[in-house]
Protein backbone atom coordinates (compact mmCIF):
# COMPACT_ATOMS: atom_id res chain seq x y z
CA UNK A 1 0.00 0.00 0.00
CA UNK A 2 1.25 3.08 -0.93
CA UNK A 3 2.53 5.88 1.92
CA UNK A 4 0.25 8.69 2.51
CA UNK A 5 2.17 11.84 4.56
CA UNK A 6 -0.59 12.21 7.04
CA UNK A 7 -0.47 16.00 6.27
CA UNK A 8 -1.68 15.22 2.78
CA UNK A 9 -4.04 13.10 4.71
CA UNK A 10 -5.55 15.94 6.70
CA UNK A 11 -5.55 18.44 3.51
CA UNK A 12 -7.39 15.86 1.60
CA UNK A 13 -10.07 15.29 4.35
CA UNK A 14 -10.82 19.46 4.85
CA UNK A 15 -10.88 19.34 0.93
CA UNK A 16 -13.54 16.73 0.97
CA UNK A 17 -15.47 18.63 3.95
CA UNK A 18 -15.11 21.67 2.17
CA UNK A 19 -16.31 20.26 -1.12
CA UNK A 20 -19.23 18.45 1.45
CA UNK A 21 -20.24 21.83 2.52
CA UNK A 22 -20.05 24.14 -0.18
CA UNK A 23 -22.47 21.05 -1.96
CA UNK A 24 -24.74 21.16 1.24
CA UNK A 25 -25.01 24.98 0.98
CA UNK A 26 -25.61 24.75 -2.84
CA UNK A 27 -28.10 22.45 -2.51
CA UNK A 28 -29.61 24.58 0.65
CA UNK A 29 -29.77 28.09 -1.64
CA UNK A 30 -31.99 25.92 -4.53
CA UNK A 31 -34.14 24.69 -1.89
CA UNK A 32 -34.43 28.05 0.15
CA UNK A 33 -35.24 29.96 -3.69
CA UNK A 34 -38.18 27.29 -4.31
CA UNK A 35 -39.55 27.72 -1.05
CA UNK A 36 -39.09 32.16 -1.05
CA UNK A 37 -41.49 31.41 -4.44
CA UNK A 38 -43.67 28.70 -3.31
CA UNK A 39 -44.59 31.11 0.09
CA UNK A 40 -44.91 34.07 -2.53
CA UNK A 41 -47.17 32.02 -5.14
CA UNK A 42 -49.29 30.27 -1.69
CA UNK A 43 -49.67 34.28 -0.68
CA UNK A 44 -51.01 35.35 -3.77
CA UNK A 45 -53.30 32.68 -4.08
CA UNK A 46 -54.91 33.15 -0.65
CA UNK A 47 -55.47 37.28 -1.38
CA UNK A 48 -57.28 35.82 -4.97
CA UNK A 49 -59.60 33.73 -3.52
CA UNK A 50 -60.42 36.20 -0.60
CA UNK A 51 -61.13 39.02 -3.76
CA UNK A 52 -63.41 36.06 -5.66
CA UNK A 53 -65.26 35.97 -2.90
CA UNK A 54 -65.97 39.31 -2.28
CA UNK A 55 -66.53 39.68 -6.02
CA UNK A 56 -69.00 37.21 -5.88
CA UNK A 57 -70.83 38.65 -2.62
CA UNK A 58 -70.74 42.01 -4.51
CA UNK A 59 -68.79 43.72 -2.01
CA UNK A 60 -67.88 47.17 -2.69
CA UNK A 61 -64.97 48.86 -3.79
CA UNK A 62 -63.18 50.23 0.02
CA UNK A 63 -63.87 46.51 0.97
CA UNK A 64 -61.61 45.20 -1.78
CA UNK A 65 -59.26 47.66 -1.18
CA UNK A 66 -58.99 46.98 2.42
CA UNK A 67 -58.25 43.46 1.32
CA UNK A 68 -55.88 44.24 -0.93
CA UNK A 69 -53.79 46.48 1.89
CA UNK A 70 -53.92 43.58 3.97
CA UNK A 71 -51.86 41.49 1.98
CA UNK A 72 -49.62 43.85 0.66
CA UNK A 73 -51.44 44.49 -2.48
CA UNK A 74 -51.83 47.91 -4.27
CA UNK A 75 -54.83 48.06 -7.12
CA UNK A 76 -54.35 49.15 -10.13
CA UNK A 77 -57.66 50.89 -11.18
CA UNK A 78 -56.73 52.84 -13.92
CA UNK A 79 -56.81 51.08 -17.20
CA UNK A 80 -54.07 52.53 -19.18
CA UNK A 81 -51.76 51.77 -16.43
CA UNK A 82 -52.55 48.66 -16.55
CA UNK A 83 -51.94 47.89 -19.98
CA UNK A 84 -48.33 49.56 -19.47
CA UNK A 85 -47.57 47.58 -17.04
CA UNK A 86 -48.75 44.27 -18.26
CA UNK A 87 -47.17 45.63 -21.64
CA UNK A 88 -44.12 42.35 -22.04
CA UNK A 89 -44.79 41.08 -18.42
CA UNK A 90 -44.09 37.25 -18.47
CA UNK A 91 -46.48 34.61 -17.21
CA UNK A 92 -45.18 32.88 -14.04
CA UNK A 93 -48.59 30.81 -14.02
CA UNK A 94 -52.36 30.91 -14.41
CA UNK A 95 -55.25 29.31 -12.04
CA UNK A 96 -58.31 28.35 -13.14
CA UNK A 97 -61.78 29.22 -11.40
CA UNK A 98 -65.54 28.21 -11.84
CA UNK A 99 -66.18 32.05 -12.64
CA UNK A 100 -62.51 32.87 -14.86
CA UNK A 101 -58.67 32.45 -14.24
CA UNK A 102 -56.18 34.21 -11.84
CA UNK A 103 -52.60 34.93 -13.75
CA UNK A 104 -49.51 35.77 -12.19
CA UNK A 105 -47.11 37.46 -13.63
CA UNK A 106 -43.51 39.33 -13.44
CA UNK A 107 -42.06 42.31 -15.10
CA UNK A 108 -38.97 43.98 -14.21
CA UNK A 109 -38.80 42.32 -10.76
CA UNK A 110 -42.45 43.05 -9.71
CA UNK A 111 -44.96 40.93 -9.25
CA UNK A 112 -48.63 41.16 -10.89
CA UNK A 113 -51.83 39.65 -9.80
CA UNK A 114 -54.90 39.67 -12.76
CA UNK A 115 -58.18 38.26 -11.43
CA UNK A 116 -60.59 37.48 -14.53
CA UNK A 117 -63.69 36.84 -12.59
CA UNK A 118 -67.41 38.07 -13.36
CA UNK A 119 -66.62 39.70 -16.47
CA UNK A 120 -64.07 41.92 -14.65
CA UNK A 121 -60.59 42.20 -14.93
CA UNK A 122 -58.85 43.27 -12.36
CA UNK A 123 -55.14 43.98 -11.34
CA UNK A 124 -53.05 44.16 -8.55
CA UNK A 125 -49.50 44.72 -7.94
CA UNK A 126 -47.70 42.74 -4.77
CA UNK A 127 -45.73 45.73 -2.68
CA UNK A 128 -44.47 43.09 -0.36
CA UNK A 129 -42.65 40.85 -2.67
CA UNK A 130 -38.99 41.04 -2.88
CA UNK A 131 -37.07 39.04 -5.28
CA UNK A 132 -34.76 35.90 -3.55
CA UNK A 133 -31.88 37.39 -2.34
CA UNK A 134 -28.95 34.32 -1.97
CA UNK A 135 -26.62 36.65 0.76
CA UNK A 136 -28.06 35.07 4.11
CA UNK A 137 -26.86 31.78 2.64
CA UNK A 138 -23.66 32.75 1.39
CA UNK A 139 -23.06 34.77 4.65
CA UNK A 140 -23.28 31.20 6.39
CA UNK A 141 -21.16 29.31 3.76
CA UNK A 142 -17.93 31.83 4.35
CA UNK A 143 -18.42 31.59 7.87
CA UNK A 144 -18.41 28.37 7.93
CA UNK A 145 -15.33 27.98 5.39
CA UNK A 146 -13.96 30.12 8.03
CA UNK A 147 -14.32 28.14 10.77
CA UNK A 148 -12.98 25.03 8.36
CA UNK A 149 -9.86 26.78 7.53
CA UNK A 150 -9.41 27.71 11.41
CA UNK A 151 -9.86 24.64 12.52
CA UNK A 152 -7.49 22.95 9.90
CA UNK A 153 -4.97 25.44 10.47
CA UNK A 154 -5.02 25.10 14.29
CA UNK A 155 -4.19 21.24 13.52
CA UNK A 156 -1.47 21.53 10.92
CA UNK A 157 -0.07 23.73 13.19
CA UNK A 158 -0.32 21.56 16.20
CA UNK A 159 1.31 18.64 13.86
CA UNK A 160 4.35 20.42 11.99
CA UNK A 161 6.47 19.88 14.91
CA UNK A 162 6.61 16.31 12.92
CA UNK A 163 8.05 17.61 9.97
CA UNK A 164 11.63 18.68 11.86
CA UNK A 165 11.07 15.14 13.80
CA UNK A 166 10.75 13.09 10.46
CA UNK A 167 14.14 15.22 8.90
CA UNK A 168 15.69 14.67 12.29
CA UNK A 169 15.62 11.30 12.53
CA UNK A 170 15.89 10.68 8.68
CA UNK A 171 19.49 12.84 8.94
CA UNK A 172 20.33 10.44 12.05
CA UNK A 173 19.35 7.61 9.59
CA UNK A 174 21.66 8.78 7.30
CA UNK A 175 24.63 8.43 9.73
CA UNK A 176 24.87 12.19 11.29
CA UNK A 177 25.15 11.64 14.69
CA UNK A 178 25.81 14.97 16.64
CA UNK A 179 22.36 16.25 16.24
CA UNK A 180 19.31 16.53 18.68
CA UNK A 181 15.60 16.03 17.87
CA UNK A 182 14.42 17.54 21.42
CA UNK A 183 11.05 19.96 20.88
CA UNK A 184 10.10 22.36 23.04
CA UNK A 185 6.42 21.97 25.07
CA UNK A 186 4.58 19.32 27.12
CA UNK A 187 1.73 17.87 24.60
CA UNK A 188 2.77 14.10 23.12
CA UNK A 189 4.60 15.21 19.88
CA UNK A 190 7.03 16.70 22.10
CA UNK A 191 7.28 13.99 24.99
CA UNK A 192 7.96 11.70 21.88
CA UNK A 193 10.89 13.73 20.20
CA UNK A 194 12.22 14.06 24.23
CA UNK A 195 12.02 10.30 24.22
CA UNK A 196 13.82 10.08 20.78
CA UNK A 197 16.53 12.75 21.68
CA UNK A 198 17.09 11.04 24.67
CA UNK A 199 17.79 7.61 22.58
CA UNK A 200 19.13 9.03 20.12
CA UNK A 201 22.11 10.27 22.68
CA UNK A 202 22.16 6.39 23.91
CA UNK A 203 22.81 5.30 20.64
CA UNK A 204 25.19 8.31 20.04
CA UNK A 205 27.20 7.14 22.95
CA UNK A 206 27.13 3.38 22.17
CA UNK A 207 28.37 3.99 18.67
CA UNK A 208 31.23 6.16 19.78
CA UNK A 209 31.81 3.30 22.65
CA UNK A 210 31.57 0.84 19.57
CA UNK A 211 34.17 2.41 17.19
CA UNK A 212 36.74 3.61 20.15
CA UNK A 213 36.83 -0.44 20.54
CA UNK A 214 37.18 -1.41 17.47
CA UNK A 215 40.04 0.82 16.39
CA UNK A 216 41.81 0.35 19.75
CA UNK A 217 41.41 -3.67 19.23
CA UNK A 218 42.59 -2.68 15.69
CA UNK A 219 45.51 -0.81 16.20
CA UNK A 220 46.39 -3.72 19.44
CA UNK A 221 46.52 -5.96 16.42
CA UNK A 222 48.10 -4.56 14.47
CA UNK A 223 51.62 -3.56 16.32
CA UNK A 224 52.29 -7.23 17.07
CA UNK A 225 51.69 -8.19 13.65
CA UNK A 226 53.94 -6.00 12.30
CA UNK A 227 56.44 -6.80 14.46
CA UNK A 228 55.77 -10.14 13.98
CA UNK A 229 56.52 -9.78 9.95
CA UNK A 230 59.60 -7.74 10.40
CA UNK A 231 60.98 -10.38 13.12
CA UNK A 232 60.11 -13.20 10.39
CA UNK A 233 62.03 -11.13 7.28
CA UNK A 234 64.57 -11.25 9.44
CA UNK A 235 64.92 -14.91 9.58
CA UNK A 236 66.93 -16.78 7.02
CA UNK A 237 65.00 -17.96 3.57
CA UNK A 238 62.78 -21.11 3.72
CA UNK A 239 59.96 -22.43 3.69
CA UNK A 240 58.87 -21.78 6.52
CA UNK A 241 59.46 -17.81 6.78
CA UNK A 242 57.84 -17.99 3.37
CA UNK A 243 54.37 -19.21 5.29
CA UNK A 244 54.80 -17.46 8.31
CA UNK A 245 55.24 -14.42 5.98
CA UNK A 246 52.11 -15.19 4.06
CA UNK A 247 50.04 -15.99 7.45
CA UNK A 248 51.36 -12.78 9.01
CA UNK A 249 50.20 -10.60 5.66
CA UNK A 250 47.02 -12.97 5.44
CA UNK A 251 46.46 -11.60 9.27
CA UNK A 252 47.44 -7.71 8.31
CA UNK A 253 44.82 -7.53 5.51
CA UNK A 254 41.90 -9.51 7.16
CA UNK A 255 41.95 -6.76 9.97
CA UNK A 256 41.99 -3.86 7.73
CA UNK A 257 39.48 -5.62 6.03
CA UNK A 258 36.84 -5.57 8.97
CA UNK A 259 37.77 -1.93 9.57
CA UNK A 260 36.92 -1.03 6.09
CA UNK A 261 33.47 -3.44 6.30
CA UNK A 262 32.62 -1.83 9.66
CA UNK A 263 33.37 1.73 7.76
CA UNK A 264 30.75 0.62 4.94
CA UNK A 265 28.44 -0.93 7.36
CA UNK A 266 28.20 1.95 9.46
CA UNK A 267 27.84 4.59 6.60
CA UNK A 268 31.18 5.96 7.06
CA UNK A 269 33.07 5.02 3.70
CA UNK A 270 32.48 6.51 0.72
CA UNK A 271 32.80 4.73 -2.18
CA UNK A 272 35.39 5.37 -4.78
CA UNK A 273 34.01 5.27 -8.28
CA UNK A 274 36.47 4.66 -11.19
CA UNK A 275 36.76 2.27 -14.00
CA UNK A 276 37.85 -0.79 -13.23
CA UNK A 277 39.03 -3.48 -15.66
CA UNK A 278 37.85 -7.22 -15.14
CA UNK A 279 41.10 -8.33 -15.48
CA UNK A 280 43.34 -5.95 -12.90
CA UNK A 281 39.83 -7.09 -10.66
CA UNK A 282 40.43 -10.69 -10.62
CA UNK A 283 44.33 -10.14 -10.25
CA UNK A 284 43.89 -8.03 -6.85
CA UNK A 285 41.01 -10.75 -5.53
CA UNK A 286 43.44 -13.71 -6.25
CA UNK A 287 46.01 -11.66 -4.28
CA UNK A 288 43.87 -10.95 -1.87
CA UNK A 289 42.95 -14.60 -1.35
CA UNK A 290 46.49 -15.50 -1.25
CA UNK A 291 46.07 -18.58 -3.27
CA UNK A 292 47.70 -20.11 -6.66
CA UNK A 293 45.96 -18.32 -9.65
CA UNK A 294 46.12 -22.05 -11.24
CA UNK A 295 43.31 -23.24 -8.85
CA UNK A 296 41.21 -21.85 -10.96
CA UNK A 297 39.80 -21.34 -15.03
CA UNK A 298 39.33 -17.88 -16.38
CA UNK A 299 36.56 -16.55 -18.87
CA UNK A 300 37.26 -12.78 -18.34
CA UNK A 301 36.21 -10.16 -21.06
CA UNK A 302 38.23 -7.12 -21.69
CA UNK A 303 35.51 -4.38 -20.28
CA UNK A 304 35.49 -2.30 -18.00
CA UNK A 305 32.96 -1.29 -15.18
CA UNK A 306 32.24 1.35 -12.71
CA UNK A 307 33.05 0.49 -9.04
CA UNK A 308 35.15 0.90 -6.26
CA UNK A 309 38.01 -1.00 -6.91
CA UNK A 310 39.16 -1.84 -3.09
CA UNK A 311 35.44 -3.13 -2.07
CA UNK A 312 34.11 -5.14 -5.15
CA UNK A 313 37.90 -6.89 -5.15
CA UNK A 314 37.25 -8.01 -1.10
CA UNK A 315 33.25 -8.88 -2.39
CA UNK A 316 35.31 -11.50 -5.21
CA UNK A 317 38.21 -12.77 -2.84
CA UNK A 318 35.44 -13.64 -0.51
CA UNK A 319 33.54 -15.81 -3.39
CA UNK A 320 36.79 -17.10 -4.23
CA UNK A 321 37.70 -17.85 -0.83
CA UNK A 322 34.19 -19.64 -0.37
CA UNK A 323 34.57 -21.61 -3.78
CA UNK A 324 38.00 -22.70 -2.65
CA UNK A 325 36.96 -24.04 0.83
CA UNK A 326 33.91 -25.45 -0.05
CA UNK A 327 34.27 -27.36 -3.54
CA UNK A 328 35.15 -30.95 -3.71
CA UNK A 329 38.26 -30.28 -5.93
CA UNK A 330 39.30 -27.35 -4.55
CA UNK A 331 39.41 -25.69 -7.44
CA UNK A 332 36.65 -23.04 -9.01
CA UNK A 333 35.58 -20.96 -12.24
CA UNK A 334 35.40 -17.59 -12.49
CA UNK A 335 33.48 -15.63 -15.57
CA UNK A 336 33.45 -11.90 -15.59
CA UNK A 337 31.83 -9.62 -18.45
CA UNK A 338 29.84 -6.72 -18.73
CA UNK A 339 26.72 -8.06 -16.96
CA UNK A 340 28.18 -9.71 -13.77
CA UNK A 341 30.96 -11.30 -12.61
CA UNK A 342 30.34 -15.77 -11.57
CA UNK A 343 32.29 -18.15 -9.22
CA UNK A 344 31.31 -21.39 -10.23
CA UNK A 345 32.65 -24.75 -8.16
CA UNK A 346 31.66 -27.85 -7.64
CA UNK A 347 29.87 -29.60 -4.62
CA UNK A 348 26.28 -29.72 -2.78
CA UNK A 349 24.11 -27.45 -2.81
CA UNK A 350 23.42 -24.68 0.25
CA UNK A 351 20.92 -26.06 2.43
CA UNK A 352 18.79 -22.76 3.02
CA UNK A 353 18.30 -19.90 0.73
CA UNK A 354 20.91 -17.51 -0.24
CA UNK A 355 18.70 -15.05 2.22
CA UNK A 356 20.08 -17.25 5.28
CA UNK A 357 24.04 -16.98 4.38
CA UNK A 358 23.78 -13.41 3.49
CA UNK A 359 23.00 -12.20 7.42
CA UNK A 360 25.83 -11.87 9.46
CA UNK A 361 26.98 -14.73 11.54
CA UNK A 362 25.53 -17.37 9.58
CA UNK A 363 27.19 -20.91 8.29
CA UNK A 364 26.04 -24.14 6.89
CA UNK A 365 26.27 -27.47 8.72
CA UNK A 366 29.52 -27.91 6.40
CA UNK A 367 31.46 -24.97 7.23
CA UNK A 368 34.91 -25.22 7.59
CA UNK A 369 36.41 -22.05 9.81
CA UNK A 370 35.17 -18.38 9.99
CA UNK A 371 33.01 -16.35 11.86
CA UNK A 372 29.88 -16.43 9.05
CA UNK A 373 30.89 -13.11 7.29
CA UNK A 374 31.61 -14.02 3.84
CA UNK A 375 28.66 -13.46 1.77
CA UNK A 376 27.31 -11.05 4.12
CA UNK A 377 30.21 -8.87 3.13
CA UNK A 378 29.76 -9.73 -0.61
CA UNK A 379 25.94 -8.85 -0.09
CA UNK A 380 26.41 -5.76 1.29
CA UNK A 381 29.44 -4.70 -1.12
CA UNK A 382 27.22 -5.65 -3.96
CA UNK A 383 23.94 -3.37 -2.22
CA UNK A 384 26.21 -0.83 -1.68
CA UNK A 385 27.24 -0.33 -5.62
CA UNK A 386 23.37 -1.00 -6.57
CA UNK A 387 24.39 -4.43 -7.69
CA UNK A 388 22.28 -7.39 -7.09
CA UNK A 389 23.92 -10.51 -5.24
CA UNK A 390 22.34 -14.09 -6.74
CA UNK A 391 22.85 -17.56 -6.60
CA UNK A 392 22.05 -21.19 -8.57
CA UNK A 393 23.04 -24.33 -8.63
CA UNK A 394 23.04 -25.56 -11.93
CA UNK A 395 24.68 -29.01 -12.75
CA UNK A 396 26.14 -30.06 -9.46
CA UNK A 397 27.68 -26.29 -9.32
CA UNK A 398 27.11 -23.77 -7.49
CA UNK A 399 27.00 -20.20 -9.14
CA UNK A 400 27.68 -17.16 -7.26
CA UNK A 401 26.91 -14.37 -9.06
CA UNK A 402 27.34 -10.06 -8.74
CA UNK A 403 24.47 -8.68 -11.56
CA UNK A 404 25.79 -5.57 -12.71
Amino acid sequence: MRRVSIFVFIAAIFAIAFLAAGTAFYFYGVNDKYRHSQMMVQRNILFAQNILLRLERGNMAEQIEETARKYGMKWVKDEKDGIRLLKGAKLLGRQPTPFGFIDMLQKEGHIYLLINAFGRLILFEDERYRPYDPKVVWVYFVLTAFVMLMIFWAIWFKLRPLKSLQQCIRKFGEGELDIHCKIEGSDEIAQVSQAIDEAIGRIRMLINSRNLFIRNIMHELKTPLTKGLLTVQMLPESKQKERLERIFMRLDSTISEFGTIEQLSSGKFPLKIRPVTMEDLVDQAIDLAMIEKERGSYDIAPVRIEADFKLLSIALKNLIDNAVKYSSDRSFHLAAGKEGIVVESSGNPLEYPLSYYIQPYTQGNEAISGLGLGLYIVDMIAKAHGFRFEYRYEGKKNRFIIKF
